[in-house]
């Protein structure tokens, strides 16, 4: 035996709430968040290019290149290093010679966080030096046949 609630009366239909103007209810709302909202552009690194055609010659003894290899693996002067050791070492050799210039050559199928973790290095031996403004770290472009 079903139970019938004692609200209803023999001809009436069950209440309803009108739908019609969801939609435009819904599309004002989205258009709202649309507008109001704000979208984060800065993406990547920050590193201040040289103009076109700009070029610094510095003398082969004041440049260490810290190569990216495809496999991922990091090498300073041909020495195979950690991502952890990089900074130890970048900081010893700027105490020797505060004139040093670092070039990261990356293989164009080396991962790109290993990049990212070894520019950092570079970054913090600068700044555990208090040597930030001094920065002399740069992208080395890779030629076509190389990695």
């Amino acid at each position: 035996m079903a139970l019938k609630p004692k609200y209803r009366s023999k001809g009436s239909t069950r209440p309803k709430i009108p739908t019609a103007s969801m939609g435009d209810i819904a599309f004002l709302i989205i258009i709202f968040f649309m507008t109001t909202s704000v979208f984060s552009r800065d993406k990547g690194l920050k590193i201040v290019l040289p103009e076109k055609g700009e070029e610094v010659k510095i003398k082969q003894e004041n440049m260490v290149t810290v190569r990216v290899s495809p496999d991922g693996k990091v090498l300073i002067d041909d020495k195979i290093v950690t991502i952890p050791e990089v900074r130890q070492l970048v900081e010893e050799k700027i105490v020797a010679n505060p004139k040093l210039s670092f070039g990261i050559k990356v293989s164009r199928r080396a991962p790109y966080r290993v990049m990212i973790e070894v520019y950092d290095q570079l970054q913090l031996a600068y700044r555990e030096l208090n040597l930030e403004k001094e920065q002399r770290i740069s992208l080395v472009p890779v030629k076509e046949g190389e990695g």
